[in-house]
């Protein structure tokens, strides 16, 4: 039957989407390739040999270290791990030029590329449940391809990967204790839970904020299960006080406090302070420079959806407000808001995933304008994804200075396309067919019995 063929066209299509364009180069991703590189050709998590790439770094002990969490390296070790096979069999020095150009290019979409598309099939599943398959797809197809996952499941950066891991824990939470409405919970489902929560953190410290909400939540539902999921978010935390021992001597001592590049690191609690800056606030919501809604409209959606999902569930409700407008509250005091070169409001991936449900219940009510609202979406992030994910720092209109011109130029980043001989935009032209031929296939092997 051909709905049994969706969950693969899916898993393809963002593969596809998330590996056709060479990986950009810069300080966030050259880190974590970084100790990559170290521990498996040197043993070692110091990159003395290495650091003169990346600027998120520390020195301690006459050593160099990355300064950032530990959770994305160890998901991005195994395809990291599997490459470096495949060069050493074939004679290609991993730490040469090419072999730091495939291994990169590989390691990124095998680690954090896969996480983000196995997660698409998880909030398929979840939004199957409470709107229909058609209006699901559309919903994950825009939040994979329009929207700041898109743009960081390209790159080594820990914001698409930490969505990821939410997104899979609240599809987890609905099996176990129900989101929308009640269950008698399910250890099994439960511990997952925490498992996420716990490489959603190690992987980006701010993703606690929203961790500790569901976790409040589940509490609300199951005191019982809310225990099993501290039990599986034990292992992965405690990747952060190894990593902290590992460069210290001492679990509690964080990379961030050594950081000198970055002074505001040292104002607050790593930068945060507390009172929250409302011009800020909107700069990460509306505007061009970051805004939430500006690349990502279909967002907007959320707004009539919260109403319709407040008749089904105060609970899931208030869950699903108070947990993004607490993270942007917070990121908004953080002196980075605006995340150096980036995209997008990078720094708010960790809300994202609690605007999905709402937006698609506002996407079943108004499917006309979702489709709109989605498709302007996919072009704008999708847009600027493909021609340059990391935007200059300071540029307060990337739309009209940066991506505009660029396609002006004909200008676009190294991909596929290029190595098979086609260069400029037109080396976009096999990806778009390809998109277009899988689009139709998925379109046509969903239907109510779908499932994944």
């Amino acid at each position: 039957m051909t709905y049994r063929i969706f969950p693969i066209v899916l898993l393809c299509t963002l593969l596809l989407a998330f590996g056709y364009m060479r990986p950009s180069w810069g300080y966030n991703q050259a880190t974590r390739l970084d100790v990559l590189h170290a521990v498996f050709t040197e043993r070692t998590i110091a990159i003395d040999t290495f650091h003169e790439n990346t600027g998120d770094k520390i020195e301690w002990n006459g050593h160099v270290y990355s300064d950032k969490a530990p959770g994305i390296v160890v998901v991005a070790a195994p395809a990291f791990a599997v490459i470096y096979g495949i060069l050493h069999s074939v004679s290609i020095d991993i730490n040469g030029e090419l072999g730091w150009k495939i291994s990169a290019w590989f390691t990124t979409v095998f680690s954090v590329g896969l996480l983000c598309a196995l997660s698409a099939l998880a909030l398929f599943a979840l939004l199957k449940k409470y709107t229909s398959a058609k209006t699901a797809l559309v919903t994950t197809v825009t939040v994979y391809l329009g929207s700041i996952i898109y743009t960081y499941a390209v790159m080594l950066f820990s914001h698409a990967a930490t969505a990821a891991w939410l997104i899979i824990a609240l599809w987890l939470t609905d099996t176990s204790v129900g989101l929308l409405q009640s269950s008698s919970g399910n250890k099994k489902y439960s511990i997952l839970v925490g498992v996420c929560l716990g490489f959603a953190i190690a992987g980006e410290y701010t993703a606690a904020l929203s961790a500790t909400f569901l976790w409040i939540f589940i509490c609300r539902r199951n005191i019982q299960q809310s225990a099993y999921v501290l039990v599986g978010a034990v292992l992965p935390l405690l990747l952060i006080p190894l990593n902290n021992w590992l460069i210290f001597g001492s679990p509690l001592h964080l990379p961030y406090e050594n950081v000198a590049d970055f002074p505001g690191m040292q104002e607050g609690f790593f930068g945060i302070h507390i009172m929250p800056n409302v011009h800020v606030a909107w700069q990460l919501l509306g505007s061009q420079y970051r805004g939430l809604f500006f690349w990502t409209p279909f967002l907007l959606l959320s707004i009539p959806g919260y109403i319709m999902l407040y008749k089904k569930s105060a609970a899931a409700f208030c869950l699903m407000i108070i947990t993004p407008l607490a993270c942007v509250l917070f990121i908004s005091s953080y002196p980075y808001w605006h995340g150096g070169w980036a995209l997008g409001p990078r720094h708010l991936a960790s809300a994202l995933p609690f605007l999905i449900i709402p937006a698609a219940l506002g996407c079943s009510r108004y499917q006309r304008i979702g489709l709109l609202l989605a498709g302007i979406s996919i072009v704008l992030t999708g847009m600027g994804t493909l021609l340059q994910p990391l935007a200059p720092e300071g540029d307060l209109f990337p739309l009209w200075d940066v991506y505009i011109p660029m396609i002006m130029r004909n200008d676009v980043r190294e991909n596929i396309g290029n190595i098979l001989g086609i260069s400029g935009l037109l080396s976009l032209l096999p990806l778009a067919l390809a998109m277009a031929i899988l689009g139709i296939i998925l379109w046509r092997s969903i239907d109510t019995k779908t499932t994944v």
